[in-house]
This record gives structure tokens, C-alpha cells and sequence, in this order.
């Protein structure tokens, strides 16, 4: 399998599967010191270490452990790198793995490097692109490809959508097709119930001559035709707000059903148009933004 540097200006002939490196301009790369050992915890505070140089909105991030308390972290947008591969040529069906060179190259430095006739500077161990418009007196060190062993760091895009992840896609279809079977499993049962108990009244009332319109026998088919009402409503609500991705660009977190509310976390991208799109069909009963999620309680 071949490797290959995407720069912004580069054009390629790919005919079978390659790895990407992403040259530095592609991304943001910091070393930060934090006393933080838990990814779960780390994963939430990167991009509030980001947020001090640049405005992070559209971003993803990426980090390496150094040592027990030292990352290198990255902030990269997906949708800019999936245009660039786009505009170079590559079909993104060759694409396997993506890498970022700063973490490939393992620059020294000082060291001046050089690949297709641009070339980067690694400085207090960050390799940067050296504007075009700028010469360097320091020899550069060619960059071969065949001489990077790649590492286990990588990140994946989704080959058919900027918009959602492809583990992500696969969870949401999970999901939905659990919860599908789990409606249609307790709805078949409920209506197995409601056909036995009526079965029963019915013999009660011939048994001890009942009037067919009594109060207690129509509440408790009330009851059970309710309970199938809400499981009702609760998969059409599922379905409605599982298709959000058609027309909203954001990412599904998380989803909570509890006393005929959904609980639902997004990552926080276009806030306005996902409330107008829930309320087109459901009230909002509180909305929230915390650590980068929107959290959103609709009333079924």
C-alpha cells in the first residue's frame, strides 16, 4: 500500500488504497501539559485549550500521549481536508487511513524539511509550513515516504458524508433498529393483553351477568390501549428526530426516553435550526449547552 503527503496544491492518479499524511498546513498542532489521565475528561478539555488561539466552531480534535501528563493534540476540519482530497483527485474510496505529519515525521529541532518543493521547520517540536514567500540559508532534509513507518495514530472519515461519522452512523442505526423491535415486541404484546382481558371480561360478565358498559371494565382497556398510544407516539417522535441529519449538520450524543419526554444530546453545531426543526413537531421544554453538547428535553 502506498502513502502519499496531501499538500493544498497537489494532484494525484490513485487506483488503489492509500494512506494519507496531512501536511502541516492542514491542521493545528499543540503540546499542552495537563494533569489529566482520564481520556473520557481529556477529550472534554482540548478544545478549551484550542479556543485560546483560534476560534474552534467546525473543528475536530485528535490527541497523542507523550508522557503521563504531556499530549500532543491536534484541531483539524474534516470538510476543509475532504475538500482538498476532492480537489486533488483522490477518490475517496482509495482512502484508508489518514495521519498527520507532524506525528509521522518526528521532526527535530531547528531541522529544516522538504517535500514537492515546500517546505516546513520544526520549532519547540512543532513542524510548521514555511511561507512560500520566505528562503532559508539551512539545508532542507528531503522527506521520503518510503522511509515513515506509519503509527497507530490515525484518524477516519466517513466515505460517504462530511456530515456524520461512519461509527457514529452505525450506533444511530443500532439504536433505532433496538428500539423498532423493542416497540414492536411490546406492542404485540400489549395487544396479546388487551385481546386476552377482553376475552376475560367477557366471560366474567356472562358469568355474573355485568352490564357490558361498566366504568371499571372500559378503564381498564383504557388503560392498556394508552400505554399502547404512548409507545406509539414515543416511535414516531424516535423516527421524526433521527432524520434530523437530512437536513441539519450536527451529530447525534445521546438519547433518553423517560415519562413521555425525550432527552436528547447533539454536538453543538447550528443550535437555531435544530430547535426549528424539533419544533416544527414537539415542545421544547428546556434546552442546554455544556462542554461543547446541546441538550435538548422535548415533550412527546
Amino acid at each position: 500500500m502506498s502513502k502519499i503527503l496531501l499538500q493544498k496544491e497537489n494532484n494525484y492518479t490513485i487506483s488503489e488504497e492509500v494512506d494519507i499524511i496531512l501536511s502541516a498546513e492542514l491542521y493545528s498542532a499543540r503540546i499542552f501539559d495537563i494533569p489529566i489521565e482520564s481520556s473520557k475528561e481529556l477529550k472534554l478539555v482540548i478544545p478549551d485549550f484550542f479556543e485560546e488561539f483560534f476560534n474552534i466552531e467546525g473543528y475536530s480534535f485528535y490527541y497523542v500521549k507523550l508522557s503521563k501528563h504531556k499530549y500532543l493534540c491536534f484541531a483539524y476540519k474534516q470538510d476543509d481536508i475532504l475538500d482538498i482530497i476532492k480537489k486533488s483527485n483522490i477518490d475517496l474510496k482509495y482512502v484508508k487511513n489518514i495521519y498527520f505529519l507532524q506525528n509521522e515525521l518526528k521532526c527535530e529541532n531547528d531541522n529544516v524539511y522538504e517535500y514537492n518543493k515546500t517546505k516546513y521547520i520544526c520549532s519547540n517540536d512543532i513542524l510548521v509550513k514555511i511561507p512560500d514567500n520566505i528562503s532559508v540559508s539551512t539545508k532542507a532534509n528531503k522527506i521520503d515516504l518510503n522511509n515513515i513507518t506509519l503509527s497507530k495514530h490515525n484518524i477516519f472519515f466517513n466515505k460517504s458524508s462530511k456530515y456524520i461519522e461512519n461509527k457514529t452512523a452505525y450506533i444511530i442505526s443500532f439504536i433505532f433498529i433496538i428500539f423498532a423491535i423493542f416497540n414492536f415486541y411490546k406492542m404485540s404484546i400489549l395487544n396479546t393483553q388487551i385481546d386476552n382481558y377482553d376475552k376475560k371480561l367477557d366471560g366474567l360478565k356472562q358469568k355474573y351477568s355485568i352490564p357490558s358498559s361498566m366504568i371499571q371494565t372500559k378503564a381498564i382497556i383504557g388503560e392498556y390501549e394508552e400505554v399502547k398510544n404512548n409507545y406509539e407516539q414515543y416511535r414516531t417522535a424516535l423516527e421524526y428526530i433521527l432524520n434530523y441529519n437530512q437536513s441539519i449538520n450536527t451529530k447525534l450524543e445521546d438519547i433518553e426516553y423517560k415519562n413521555n419526554k425525550l432527552l436528547i444530546t447533539f454536538e453543538n453545531k447550528n443550535k437555531e435550526k435544530l430547535e426549528k426543526y424539533i419544533k416544527k413537531r414537539y415542545k421544547i421544554i428546556s434546552s442546554h449547552v455544556y462542554n461543547n453538547n446541546l441538550s435538548i428535553e422535548v415533550k412527546i
